[in-house]
């Protein structure tokens, strides 16, 4: 495994082979759920390129850059001893922000203004604008992404279509402990306690996908009520809740009657973000 710190060193290296790339981004803090994405570019059977860089851009100012957790050595013990991955770029920030970065990537509003981008203001632009740099550098032919991040997932899938960039953007299914809690770097923040009561997040949107399933609704008021519900049962825990909600997978829209329809019915995701405590936790099924 070679790893690798500079865009030059990391330039000539890559320039050396000659076999595709598949690429795993992460933010470090190396977990189960990264490996499994690992695995995958690995069954690709290309040259597998991961890097770790926690990436400012996509932090808001009140948000946990700072706080963030960073464990490069682990990280590359970890991806070592999992003899899974060829290259490991570890840039600093000077490498990918060598000056004020005042060009950016802007997804439409109608997809990275809503749900996380609605409360993480200017969290996908710093997603995409990151990406598009590591992109130009790394030159993957396919891109593993996690589905927990489900919305990042579908921004960056219709920014290289958009852009007309030549990567199979892969998402992986989430990955879960024994209780259904998606393995996240932030789980590093919750307590014994918090990391028990954290599966009832997966738990409730589970729920919505057994009666949406179980009923074959029709109505968006249907959906708005199983919704609520699933809203009040989290805040009765102490939950505070940023959205509980049922979209359209394809572009994370609202859907509608049609949309619903036994004739129409499109695919549906269950997206759903919440405190517990201090700790911002996401997660999402699709149906």
């Amino acid at each position: 495994m070679k790893i690798v710190h500079s865009i030059s060193d990391l330039c000539k290296f890559l320039g050396n082979i000659n076999k595709k790339i598949s690429f795993v981004p992460t933010m470090g803090s190396l977990h189960n759920g990264h490996l499994k994405l690992v695995d995958l570019a690995r069954e690709t059977k290309n040259f597998v390129v991961v890097s770790i860089f926690v990436n400012r851009l996509q932090f808001g100012p009140n948000e946990d850059f700072d706080k963030y957790p960073r464990s490069i050595d682990n990280d590359i013990n970890i991806l070592a001893n999992h003899a899974k991955t060829d290259l490991v770029f570890v840039p600093n920030e000077k490498e990918i922000y060598p000056e004020l970065q005042n060009f950016y990537i802007n997804p439409p509003k109608e997809l990275g203004s809503i749900l996380e981008g609605e409360i993480r203001k200017g969290f996908f632009v710093g997603v995409c604008t990151v990406l598009m740099k590591l992109f130009s550098l790394i030159k993957p032919d396919v891109l593993i992404l996690g589905k927990k991040d489900y919305q990042q997932l579908i921004v960056v899938r219709n920014m290289c279509k958009q852009f007309l960039l030549p990567i199979d953007v892969i998402g992986h299914e989430i990955v879960r402990n024994e209780a259904g809690l998606a393995f996240s770097s932030r789980n590093k923040y919750l307590d014994r306690y918090q990391i028990v009561a954290a599966s009832m997040l997966h738990r409730v949107i589970s729920n919505i996908k057994q009666q949406i399933l179980k009923n074959n609704y029709t109505s968006r008021n249907d959906l708005l009520v199983l919704e609520s519900e699933a809203i009040s049962k989290l805040e009765k825990h102490e939950w505070l809740v940023n959205y509980i909600t049922v979209r359209k997978q394809s572009d994370l829209s609202i859907p509608n009657e049609d949309d619903l329809s036994c004739i129409t019915k499109v695919p549906l995701v269950i997206l759903g973000a919440a405190y517990l405590g201090d700790v911002r936790l996401i997660d999402n099924l699709e149906i």
